[in-house]
């Protein structure tokens, strides 16, 4: 049995506004498709389960689609 008061704190590094990049690992996504990240939300936590934003917002350059995803899915160029 866990005992700690933050069960779920995670540890991923989201990219910079702006970077370009890749949506890889998922298959609801063409990782070739380029994407732009725009923005974050101002917060994405369900407290006490997790600490610290890991949402991005991205546009896809090919249509101008905007999509949010899980920075860990995000492979920078």
């Amino acid at each position: 049995m866990l005992t700690h008061k933050r069960q779920n704190v995670h540890h991923s590094k989201l990219p910079k506004s702006g970077e370009l990049g890749r949506i890889i690992g998922l298959s609801t996504v063409n990782p070739r498709r380029k994407c732009i990240v725009i923005a974050f939300p101002l917060c994405d936590n369900i407290r006490p389960y997790s600490i610290g934003i890991h949402i991005m917002f991205v546009r896809f350059l090919d249509n101008g689609e905007i999509a949010r995803f899980s920075g860990i899915w995000f492979q920078g160029e």
